[in-house]
């Protein structure tokens, strides 16, 4: 027997027992939830993807590499966990959540806000994967086709900050989906495909422009100065909601209507 036939040998017996007696390398995107925990996960506004599963299920197994592939995928978007079924103290969580094969994925919209979506394709890859969480996020960004959508959606808005994102996409980008989803009843989101950068110079911004902010009742937009990832978008996010954003519109004001 050739060497490398050795090693694939030893080294394939048993997946499960590649990160000591986890599926999951401990510093993958995969994080382990007990009961305190997946209930903490699911109090946050977020969308989260839990698979349930045993060590020792072969389909398992097999799905575990697929799964972290998703789950760098998805990250920091959708946070991906996994519950062990096998382990005494989860056994209760995992018959509160129907359980009754292995391995059991679902998606959690909106924490525990809406219901789960199981996914019940035998399609178990990373892009399978992928690709069915970013279609099942909530829609919760308004789609701005024509510029003149835009007044009617800023005047329904006036009573909360809204934000518009100009994207060179024909697809709301998934970043935006998520931020949307995330703070759902608070901030207004909005999306408008300007391929060509026309809109943006109609508006009188520079084509590097990503996001326009439209402080509570106003109607004139302000540039987003930020990075437009996760992190620092939702820190400026909260910075609007706490009040400590400070605005500064195009001539130094605060970019708000004077009354």
């Amino acid at each position: 027997m050739k060497l490398s036939q050795l090693l694939v040998f030893v080294l394939t017996p048993s997946l499960a027992l590649s990160f000591g007696d986890g599926l999951f390398c401990p510093r993958s995107n995969v994080k382990m939830l007990g009961p305190k925990s997946f209930k903490k996960a699911l109090k946050a506004n977020r969308t989260n993807l839990v698979a349930f599963v045993s060590p020792r299920c072969g389909h398992c197994q097999r799905m575990a590499p697929e799964y972290t592939k998703a789950a760098d995928k998805l990250h920091p978007l959708v946070l991906t966990y996994a519950v062990d079924c096998d382990d005494e103290k989860n056994k209760p969580l995992c018959a509160e959540q129907q359980v009754q094969s292995f391995p059991t994925v679902k998606l959690f919209p909106r924490g525990n806000k809406l219901a789960p979506i199981a996914y019940e394709s035998g399609n178990r890859t990373s892009n399978a994967f992928f690709s069915w969480t970013s279609k099942r996020i909530p829609s919760q960004v308004t789609k701005l086709s024509k510029v003149a959508d835009m007044q009617s959606w800023i005047e329904k808005t006036q009573d909360e900050t809204a934000l518009l994102l100009l994207t060179k996409e024909k697809k709301v980008p998934l970043l935006w989906k998520v931020l949307a989803n995330n703070y759902s009843g608070k901030l207004e989101l909005a999306a408008h495909r300007d391929e060509d950068g026309k809109t943006t110079r109609l508006l009188g911004f520079e084509e590097n422009t990503r996001v326009l902010v439209y402080p509570a009742g106003s109607s004139n937009p302000v540039k987003y100065e930020g990075k437009t990832k996760l992190e620092p978008l939702t820190k400026f996010f909260d910075s609007i909601l706490d009040g400590t954003a400070g605005f500064k519109g195009p001539d130094g004001g605060s970019g708000r209507d004077e009354l």
